[in-house]
C-alpha cells in the first residue's frame, strides 16, 4: 500500500491506497503532498477484486467503486476531509488565477462554468491556483487556492485539451467528469489580494453579457459559495462582506469562449494590473448593467404562442392508469419519454392516458407539447400557470382519470419491462395504501440507489443510498424510508396530498412518505421498478429554484406533521450561515403562524429535539 500526507492551510490528513492508485493521487493533489504535519484522520481507499471503496473514518463508507469512479469519489472525499474543520479562515466554492500577485476569483455553483472559464484564463497567461476551493482570509480580503487538479465535463475537457497550456497534461476519467492535471505555478503560495470576483454563468449559445453586480449583492453571492460556516460564530458573514466591499464583481454569461476574446481579458487585465483601482473599475462594471427589462439573450428565439394552448379534449371518461409529467419547457424531456414508453412499453399502454402538465403554457414548448396530441390518442395536453414548482404535480392526480397514478419526471426513461410488472403489481394488489418506487439506476447502467437515507447534506434533507436487496430485480418488495420523486406510482384514493401551502421546489421528499405511512401504507421499493433519470442540464434550468421556498416547504411540511424544525434550521444555518439562516427561519415561522388555517397543526418550538433517526432502511 502507498502512503501520503496532504497538507492545506492547517488541515493534514493521511491517505492510505493500493499502489497502483498513486499515480493517481500524484495527479488530483499533487501540489498538496507535502509530507509533514499530524494527520487528523485517514482516507483509506481498498480494492477486493476490481472493486474499491473509500473510508475516511468519519461519514459512511463509499463501496463498490469502479476504477473509472474512483477519482471522482476520492476527489470529493479528500476535499471535504481538509474543509470539514478548516477555521483559519473561510473556504468558499471558487476558482482562482493570480497575476502580478493579484487574484481573480470565479465562484459560482457547480455547472456554473468556473473550471473552464479559469483554464481560459490560464491559457491567456494567468497563473493556476484552484478551479474549486479558495480560503479567504478574514483579516484582510486575502485569499489562497487548494491546488487540486481541474475538473471538467467531458465536452469541455475536449476544448480544454486543446489548449497550449494543457495539451501535455495527464489526465484522469471520474465517473461522467474528466480530471487535468493544471500546469506548473510559479505563484506565491500564501494569501494574495483580489483583484476582481467573476460569477460566471455558461450557456451554450448564449449571447455575452456582462453587469456590474453591487457590493450588497456580491456579498450575498459569496455567502451562497460559503462552505464551512459553522466553523464561524458570524458565519463568515464579516470576512465575506469585507471581501465584497473590498474588490470590484462582474456578472458574466456567455455562450463560448471565442466571445470573451478582446472583451474579458481586456477587463481583467485591467483589474490584476492596476490600471483602475477597486473603487473606479467597481463604477465601471457597475456601468454594463442591462437597463431593466433589457433582453438577456441573443440568439434566435422560438416562436412564442399568441395564447395558451387549450388543453386535449377528455376522450374517455376513465382509464386503468394514468401517467403524468409535469413540465417546465422541457419539450424534448417530454418527447422522448413520451415516445421511449411507446417504443418499448407498448404493450403495457392499453387503457393508459400520458397526462402533460404544462407550467409554462406561455413558453416556447407550449405549441410544440400540444401538438404531440396528435400522435397518439392517449396523449392529453393540460396548460397549468397559476402554480409553479412541486404543487404542479398534484394537478396529475386532481385531473388524472386512472384508478392508479405514476408520475414520472419528464426526463425520465424506465427500465425494459418496469411497466408491464408495475400492472401486474396493481392487478394483484388492487385495494395498495402503499407509496410505490423503484431503484435509481445511474448512468453507467450498473449502480443503482434504491432509496435515500434520512441525513441532510447540501441544502436538502435525504442523501442517495443502496440496500442491497435492490439489486436483485426479482426480489420482494421491501419498506424504504423516503426516495427521490423521479418515479413515484399509488392508488389514486390512497393519495394523501401534498400541503397546497407549498411553494416553488423542495421539502417533498420524506414528507409525502411520512403522510402515508401515517394514513396506514407503506413507502415500499419495488425492485423491478427500474429508472434513469436525466440530472445534467447543459443548457440551463429555465425555472427559479430558490433557497427561501425550498426552507420555507421544509418548514411547512414538517409543522403539518408534527416534528420538530430544529434540524431544518441547523442544517441551513452550516449552509447560509447561522446570521442568515436564523432570522430567515425565524420570519418565515412568524408568517406561518399568521397565516395558520385548518391545514397546520399547532406550531412546534424550534428548540425541540428531532424524532428523525438517522438509521437505514432496514
Amino acid at each position: 500500500m502507498a502512503e501520503f500526507t496532504l497538507n492545506w492551510q492547517g488541515q493534514c490528513i493521511r491517505v492510505i491506497c493500493p499502489e497502483e492508485i498513486a499515480v493517481d493521487i500524484e495527479m488530483l493533489f499533487g501540489r498538496l503532498v507535502v509530507g509533514g504535519g499530524t494527520p487528523a484522520r485517514t482516507v483509506t481507499v481498498a480494492k477486493e477484486g476490481d472493486r474499491y471503496s473509500i473510508d475516511d473514518e468519519t461519514a459512511d463508507t463509499v463501496s463498490d467503486l469502479a476504477r473509472s469512479d474512483l477519482a471522482s469519489f476520492l476527489m470529493d472525499v479528500v476535499i471535504r476531509a481538509l474543509i470539514t474543520d478548516q477555521s483559519r479562515g473561510v473556504a468558499l466554492h471558487a476558482g482562482a488565477v493570480a497575476r502580478n500577485g493579484r487574484v481573480v476569483l470565479v465562484a459560482g455553483a457547480s455547472g456554473s462554468g468556473k473550471s473552464s472559464l479559469i483554464c481560459w484564463l490560464v491559457e491567456n497567461g494567468f497563473e493556476y491556483l484552484t478551479d474549486e476551493i479558495v480560503l479567504l482570509e478574514p483579516n484582510d480580503a486575502s485569499v489562497v487556492g487548494m491546488p487540486r487538479a481541474v475538473v471538467v465535463k467531458p465536452g469541455s475537457a475536449e476544448l480544454i485539451r486543446e489548449m497550449q497550456a494543457f495539451r501535455d497534461a495527464r489526465t484522469a476519467l471520474g465517473g461522467t467528469h474528466v480530471m487535468i492535471e493544471p500546469p506548473a505555478s510559479s505563484a506565491s503560495n500564501g494569501p494574495m489580494p483580489v483583484a476582481l470576483i467573476i460569477f460566471p454563468e455558461f450557456s451554450l449559445g448564449e449571447g455575452l453579457s456582462l453587469a456590474g453586480p453591487s457590493a450588497a449583492e456580491c456579498g450575498l453571492k459569496l455567502v451562497e459559495c460559503n462552505l464551512n460556516a459553522r466553523n464561524f460564530r458570524d458565519g463568515g458573514f464579516a470576512a465575506l462582506t469585507k471581501l465584497a466591499r473590498k474588490a470590484p464583481a462582474l456578472s458574466l454569461r456567455y455562450g463560448g469562449f471565442d466571445q470573451l476574446e478582446g472583451t474579458l481579458d481586456t477587463l481583467v487585465g485591467l483589474a490584476v494590473d492596476g490600471t483602475l483601482d477597486g473603487e473606479r473599475m467597481r463604477r465601471f462594471l457597475m456601468g454594463l448593467a442591462r437597463p431593466s427589462g433589457a433582453p438577456t439573450k441573443t440568439t434566435p428565439s422560438l416562436p412564442v404562442p399568441s395564447a395558451v394552448p387549450a388543453p386535449t379534449p377528455i376522450r374517455a371518461d376513465r382509464k386503468s392508469l394514468t401517467i403524468g409529467m409535469a413540465t417546465y419547457d422541457d419539450y424534448d424531456g417530454v418527447y422522448f419519454t413520451l415516445q421511449a414508453l411507446r417504443m418499448y412499453h407498448g404493450d403495457a399502454l392499453e387503457d393508459v392516458e400520458i397526462l402533460i402538465i404544462d407550467n409554462n403554457p406561455t413558453g416556447r414548448c407550449a405549441t410544440h407539447l400540444k401538438a404531440l396530441e396528435s400522435a397518439s390518442t392517449d396523449y392529453r395536453y393540460l396548460p397549468s400557470s397559476e402554480r409553479t414548482g412541486t404543487m404542479v404535480r398534484q394537478k396529475i392526480v386532481d385531473e388524472g382519470r386512472g384508478e392508479f397514478i405514476l408520475v414520472m419526471d419528464c426526463h425520465v426513461l424506465l427500465w425494459p419491462g418496469a411497466l408491464a410488472k408495475l400492472r401486474r403489481y396493481f392487478a394483484d394488489n388492487p385495494q395498495s395504501c402503499d407509496l410505490l418506487q423503484g431503484p435509481l439506476v445511474y448512468d453507467d447502467m450498473k449502480k443503482l440507489a434504491s432509496h435515500f437515507r434520512t441525513d441532510w447534506r447540501q441544502g436538502m434533507f435525504g442523501t442517495w443510498d443502496l440496500d442491497s436487496r435492490a439489486e436483485d430485480i426479482d426480489a420482494p418488495p421491501f419498506e424504504i424510508p423516503m426516495q427521490g420523486l423521479g418515479v413515484y406510482a399509488f392508488r389514486r384514493a390512497a393519495w394523501p396530498g401534498f400541503n397546497p401551502q407549498f411553494r416553488g421546489f423542495g421539502g417533498e421528499e420524506w414528507y409525502i412518505h411520512e403522510k402515508f405511512r401515517r394514513a396506514g401504507g407503506r413507502a415500499l421499493c419495488l425492485p423491478f421498478l427500474r429508472w434513469l433519470h436525466r440530472f445534467q442540464r447543459p443548457m440551463g434550468v429555465p425555472y427559479v429554484n430558490k433557497w427561501d421556498d425550498r426552507i420555507r416547504n421544509y418548514l411547512i411540511g414538517f409543522r403539518e406533521l408534527g416534528v420538530s424544525v430544529q434540524p431544518i434550521k441547523e442544517h441551513f444555518g452550516q449552509i447560509l450561515g447561522a446570521n442568515v439562516a436564523e432570522p430567515l427561519i425565524e420570519a418565515m415561522v412568524r408568517e406561518l403562524d399568521a397565516q395558520r388555517d385548518a391545514v397546520f397543526d399547532e406550531p412546534v418550538s424550534i428548540s425541540a429535539p428531532s424524532p428523525i433517526s438517522n438509521d437505514k432502511a432496514s
